[in-house]
């Protein structure tokens, strides 16, 4: 017997439901906790008058299919006459910022609740309301509306009909999903040593619905080892849909290199790479893409024209940045709001972190899609800082007067002004720099909420809007969310100086944020080559027991690494400029060893920069490049095709910069990394901050808050050298810290390191290794 289709209300009026102009969609949405608290605020305060969360069930039959249809009525006034069914939504603006483009589809969610009841309770009329609940000030907004039972059922089963015509499309599809991936073998001659059971362990996790963290060395396969696995569970029918995410963009090229390669294997499947808001949509530089209102001209009946593009990418499956941009332009589309039209519709999901975890950017369907979702993480180490950022906000002088300098708008400017004031007044009544209390001062938080509600979220569609005046609206909603989740684990800070004044909500420690986003998936997987010492990542990253801990050897010859610690260089801060001669010299013994292409690696762009003025001085005839500081996306390609080209020439380069993690340095294109210092994140007091929260949850602060951070990056910049098994390759940590018990304990078990004391020994070292 087939098993129904089963769809909620929500779904269903998402899908069918919207026409007209596409409204702001970039602007803070609640978070799960956020909705959920204000949802159950406003249920309590009207428990004697209704009943909360009243469950819906119908089943229909409609073309032979069977439909189960679900959902939950937010607040249902049954002793009414007529009953009355209402929604609640959160917002973050006035009420008068919305048009019916924007009630439509809540109207049609709140009808079909009404549709349902009816039915159920057999009755001939219902009253429906729409409470907009503003999570700034928690007032509410009440529209009512009254329909027949006729009316709502008539509604209710045309979008039943227009949802089954295209749910038959996109079963037909997953038919073939099912089918190949089933049968789908490694895409690659052999596993590589540790890769089966890699794939292995990750496969158990998502039977077992668990959440598993694995270190696994650079060069072990991890992208393939991860979706591979996964894409069987989906042929097992064990999860529904994989979301891939990775900091970097290039990792999240390699996981579409990863799925392309099974497809070449015979796997039909369907993958959707998101793509930065930023880089997808024309009308961020292109003033032709704007009408005279200032409005994006594809956003203008985006709706009318999605369905034909929606059946089109359907069909071609394999939605890259590519193919998403020339259909957007074919239908003038929005790409990037595109793109998040086919999120149910893809098998994989390929993005960027923030997507999930980012209370400000994180996309909705992740909240309120019921797929059985895998979650897999790429470069998992990176996580903890993102999230410490996505969870902090920060108002400053600068944004303030860098919107004022470029905006026009007499409206923009006095709002701007108002915010410069009451910023001006908190900081004047602080004796000095400092932190503060947990508590924002109330005045300057009501002076960002006229601003905000006074310019409403529609400054965001307005693209005449200058940038400035955009990123700062951007920071205003950024803090004012940041405002509501403020927790244990944040710091309010003052900074005083007038060019650096600002006030800041840092975010200390994010585990307990991300702890309630894993739940939204049915299994959580992260990886990356750097996740030591467990106790460290577990509890950072908001894994809780029964989280399952792998740590995987190396599948390459040891013997095919040296790594070499150095103990006749200090790079303390204090110590650091009396060694740079040593330093440089050091660099062109490596160098002279073998000639061939070596990155060095700074924590810091002031000491990399000393270092690299002095060493041309010294050893100008060699080839040198050095990452800058500023350099945009295209001057980073350039960089690294003008590296790999040269062969012999040595990159001065950042720690966890671009050039550290997510690339591959395959063969000769490096066959060296010399770490200059153990990495430790610049001493500072929003640092010390982060040192003395870890102390309070008893662990040592500065361990968790410098050494474990520097190590990771240390071991990052390291694993760029042996990427397959035909590498051979140096690594070089310059610095006496690195013999320490403190660091040495946690090396990486296929390291190891030689001892030099003297930079001849450490030449003679190389030279017989480079022999051998």
């Amino acid at each position: 017997m087939t098993s129904p289709l089963k769809i909620g209300i929500r779904q269903l009026v998402e899908f069918c439901c919207r026409s007209g102009d596409l409204g702001f969609e970039g602007g803070p949405s609640a978070s799960a906790l956020e909705g959920l608290r204000t949802h159950q605020k406003i249920q309590k305060r009207y428990h004697k008058e209704a009943i909360a969360e009243h469950r819906l069930k119908l089943t229909f039959e409609i073309d032979g299919t069977s439909i189960e249809l679900g959902g939950r009525i937010d607040l249902l006034f049954d002793q009414e006459s007529p009953p009355r069914v209402e929604e609640i939504k959160t917002i973050y603006s006035l009420m008068n910022s919305f048009s019916e483009r924007y009630d439509e589809p809540h109207w049609a969610q709140v009808k079909c609740y009404a549709a349902g009841y009816a039915i159920e309770q057999n009755i001939d009329r219902v009253v429906t309301s729409l409470n907009y609940v503003n999570l700034f000030n928690q007032q509410e907004y009440r529209q009512t509306k009254t329909f027949e039972r006729e009316e709502l059922e008539t509604f209710l089963h045309e979008i039943l009909q227009q949802y089954l015509n295209w749910y038959r499309l996109v079963e037909a599809q997953r038919r073939q999903t099912l089918t190949s991936a089933s049968s789908l073998e490694f895409p690659h001659q052999d596993f590589r040593p540790h890769q089966h059971y890699f794939a292995a362990q990750v496969y158990r996790n998502i039977q077992r619905q668990g959440q598993l963290m694995v270190e696994a060395p650079t060069g072990s396969g991890k992208t393939i080892s991860t979706l591979f696995p996964s894409v069987k569970a989906i042929g097992e029918d064990i999860i529904d849909q994989i979301v891939y995410l990775s900091a970097k963009t290039s990792g999240q090229n390699q996981a579409v290199v990863a799925v392309e390669n099974m497809v070449d294997q015979g796997l039909e499947i369907s993958y959707l790479v998101i793509q930065a808001k930023a880089k997808a949509c024309p009308c961020n530089n292109n003033d032709a893409e704007i009408n005279m209102d200032g409005k994006c001209l594809r956003c203008i009946g985006f709706f009318d024209r999605l369905g034909e593009a929606r059946e089109v990418l359907i069909k071609q499956k394999h939605l890259g940045n590519k193919t998403i941009q020339s259909t957007a332009d074919e239908y003038q589309l929005c790409p990037f709001e595109l793109s998040l039209q086919m999120l149910p519709w893809a098998d994989i999901i390929i993005a960027d972190l923030n997507y999930v975890f980012d209370p400000m950017v994180q996309l909705s369907y992740f909240k309120t899609d019921s797929k059985r979702k895998l979650l897999l993480i790429d470069e998992l180490h990176n996580l903890v800082d993102r999230a410490r950022g996505m969870y902090s906000a920060v108002i400053s002088r600068q944004q303030i007067k860098q919107a004022t300098a470029r905006d026009n708008n007499a409206n923009v400017v006095r709002a701007l002004n108002g915010v410069n004031r009451a910023l001006d007044k908190q900081l004047r009544e602080q004796e000095e720099e400092q932190t503060v209390s947990d508590d924002a001062d109330l005045s300057f938080t009501r002076a960002i909420r006229r601003f905000s509600e006074k310019l409403n979220l529609d400054i965001f569609g307005d693209k005449k809007i200058s940038a400035e005046t955009l990123e700062f609206a951007k920071a205003v909603y950024r803090y004012q969310a940041i405002h509501n989740l403020y927790g244990d684990h944040h710091k309010t800070i003052s900074i005083k100086p007038l060019k650096q004044r600002q006030i800041k909500l840092l975010c200390l420690n994010a585990f307990e944020y991300l702890r309630e986003i894993y739940p939204l998936f049915d299994s959580v997987c992260g990886f990356s080559a750097t996740l030591t010492p467990d106790s460290y990542f577990l509890p950072a990253l908001g894994f809780e027991a029964p989280t399952q801990a792998l740590r995987l050897e190396s599948c390459f010859p040891t013997e095919r690494l040296q790594v070499s610690t150095c103990s006749f260089v200090d790079t303390r801060y204090q110590q650091r400029e009396a060694y740079i001669d040593q330093i440089c010299a050091t660099i062109h013994r490596c160098y002279q060893a073998r000639p061939g292409n070596y990155l060095v690696f700074f924590s810091s762009y002031y000491f990399m920069q000393q270092v690299y003025e002095r060493f041309l001085k010294h050893y100008k005839a060699l080839p040198t490049m050095l990452q800058t500081r500023d350099s945009n996306d295209e001057q980073r390609r350039e960089f690294i095709d003008e590296f790999v080209a040269d062969k012999k020439t040595l990159g001065f380069v950042i720690m966890g910069g671009i050039f550290a993690e997510g690339i591959d340095y395959q063969g000769e294109s490096l066959i060296g990394a010399i770490v200059v210092g153990v990495g430790l994140p610049q001493a500072s007091d929003e640092q010390k901050l982060i040192e003395q929260d870890f102390q309070r949850l008893g662990l040592n602060g500065f361990d968790h808050a410098y050494r474990f951070p520097g190590l990771t990056r240390v071991q990052q910049s390291a694993g760029r050298v042996i990427r397959s098994e035909n590498d051979r390759g140096i690594v070089i940590l310059l610095d006496r810290r690195f013999q320490h018990i403190a660091y040495r304990q946690h090396y990486p078990a296929h390291w190891q390191p030689q001892h030099c004391e003297t930079i001849d020994s450490l030449e003679q070292s190389l030279l017989e290794f480079w022999q051998d």
